[in-house]
């Protein structure tokens, strides 16, 4: 029997596909159905999701997929820029060789990557090994949740990931950074490759919420 995490997976990857659409209720037994569980299971991990701020709660209406307005996502991604910025500013000081190859090795799969799905999970590879070295297990997490709330719209990584040569050179640019130890640097290309992202997953918002 399915626990609540892994189906509170099952349902991120189905609001992360658009399969789940911003406004989509989610009909617990309809889902139950789905995923062959009972309904407590899948009930936790609905909580679990607008715990992150993916989905809302109304009494006696059930839940529905949050639609984010674009003063939600300048707020997202402020947040992201003040940890994402701060995380690597101290992992380059923490950051081996090891790690380093290792990142090299994920931006050049990423340049051949073929298929949507791929360039998003090279996409949070990539940025997850040059913050992993800061240490900071909470701030990692909120990082991760953060991502997760914005991430449908990344599905735009059809349009994020249309646009792979501007951001594969962004990320050769914070790479760069880290190489040559340099933490100001690297947090400076990191905070302007997530403006980028931001004004990207802004305007293909709009193609799925023509009002706010």
């Amino acid at each position: 029997m399915k626990t609540s995490e892994p189906l509170a997976a099952a349902l991120r990857r189905l609001i992360a596909s658009g399969e789940l659409p911003d406004g989509a209720r989610l009909v617990e037994r309809d889902l139950a159905e789905r995923f062959a569980v009972s309904r407590i299971p899948l009930r936790e991990a609905i909580q679990q999701l607008a715990a992150e701020g993916l989905v809302e709660q109304y009494q006696n209406r059930g839940a529905m997929v949050r639609t984010l307005t674009a003063a939600d996502i300048d707020e997202v991604y402020d947040l992201r820029m003040l940890l994402e910025g701060d995380a690597i500013y101290r992992a380059v000081q923490r950051m081996d060789a090891e790690t380093l190859a290792r990142a090299g090795l994920v931006h050049r799969l990423l340049d051949a990557a073929d298929t949507r799905e791929k360039q998003g999970e090279l996409n949070r590879e990539f940025h997850a090994l040059l913050y992993a070295p800061c240490g900071n297990q909470r701030q990692l997490k909120a990082i991760r949740e953060l991502r997760t709330e914005v991430e449908r719209y990344e599905r735009l990584q059809s349009m994020l990931l249309a646009d792979t040569p501007s951001f594969q050179h962004e990320h050769a640019d914070i790479l760069q950074a880290c190489v040559a130890g340099d933490a100001d640097r690297a947090r400076a290309m990191t905070i302007a490759h997530l403006t980028s992202a931001k004004h990207l997953v802004k305007n293909a918002r709009h193609l799925h919420v023509p009002s706010e």
